[in-house]
């Protein structure tokens, strides 16, 4: 097996994921997904064409294929629609904030926070100064005491640089994790490494017994158990 895309990019350590599993994940529309994820922007890319995540890796099928960076800003790009932000004023926070950090992903680097339908990027400051945002659709700044509430709070781990590096989908409380440097990014068993997938298709094959479907991969009945709800979860809008 290769773990080089057509381009030479190594596939290790990045994710993998194609637009059908990305939409299951962020609980999007495929079609909207498909709109939302495109090449990578140049200086000349209006605000209304800003991709929202990159479709970085050809793995010469011909298909949009996500990395794990890509998969964490349509995260919280979701995460933005499901607080009533409409998909146009995305974009434009994408914009605005790719410019700010410089980097193509700015959903998964920058620390986003919201009030009413404003979309704030919160700034580093040095310690014992308050701490400020920029308001992202008409570059003010802020004091971030004001904000109601942070995107990303409690769900993810961020690597040294502030970029995110792991995804507990449904909270801290629950053994599912989505993390590019093992199996590719698909989600597992923080603890043991099995696939949720393979956790919960042992859970049905038993029909319910959780002690017995534990045993299959020699897991928790934790990891069973929240396995079941992720998938769950997952066929929730």
């Amino acid at each position: 097996m290769s773990f080089l895309d057509a381009t030479g990019r190594n596939l290790i350590g990045v994710g993998v994921y194609t637009v059908p599993q990305v939409a299951t994940l962020v609980r999007l529309p495929k079609a909207t997904v498909d709109t939302i994820v495109g090449p990578t922007p140049d200086d000349d890319t209006p605000p209304r064409a800003y991709p929202i995540a990159i479709a970085e890796l050809d793995l010469g099928q011909g298909e949009k294929i996500i990395t794990f960076q890509g998969l964490m800003d349509l995260w919280v790009a979701a995460r933005l629609r499901r607080h009533n932000i409409p998909w146009p004023v995305i974009r434009l926070a994408a914009y605005h904030a790719s410019r700010i950090l410089k980097t193509p992903h700015p959903f998964t680097t920058g620390t986003f926070r919201m009030e009413s339908k404003k979309v704030f990027l919160s700034l580093r400051q040095e310690r014992d100064k308050q701490k400020t945002a920029i308001d992202l659709l008409n570059q003010q700044q802020v004091f971030e005491d004001v904000i109601d509430q942070s995107l990303t709070d409690d769900i993810v781990v961020r690597d040294k640089h502030g970029r995110i590096a792991q995804l507990f989908p449904m909270g801290s409380k629950f053994k599912v994790v989505l993390d590019p440097e093992r199996r590719f990014g698909e989600p597992i068993d923080p603890d043991s490494g099995v696939p949720v997938k393979a956790l919960a298709g042992a859970y049905h094959a038993e029909k319910g017994n959780v002690t017995a479907a534990a045993r299959w991969f020699d897991v928790s009945k934790k990891a069973v158990l929240d396995a079941v709800a992720f998938e769950e979860w997952l066929s929730k809008s």
